[in-house]
């Protein structure tokens, strides 16, 4: 009867070891992810701004 109960309770300790496990996993690939739309966005943003300032050197050439 010892061998049931000490099989389930290492089964029980490795389910929430794996458990545990794949939530970091998830949680490391959401930070990923957050740091990939964030660079997005910076390239985003660097780009609007090369586009304003060539739009201003075409007025001031222009004028």
């Amino acid at each position: 009867m010892d061998i049931y109960i000490a099989s389930t309770i290492i089964v029980a300790l490795s389910l929430l070891y794996y458990g545990y496990d794949k939530k970091k996993s998830y949680e490391l690939k959401e930070k990923e992810l957050e740091l990939e739309h964030k660079k997005l966005e910076l390239e985003i943003m660097k780009l609007n701004k090369d586009v304003q300032t060539n739009n201003d050197e075409r007025k001031d050439t222009q004028v």
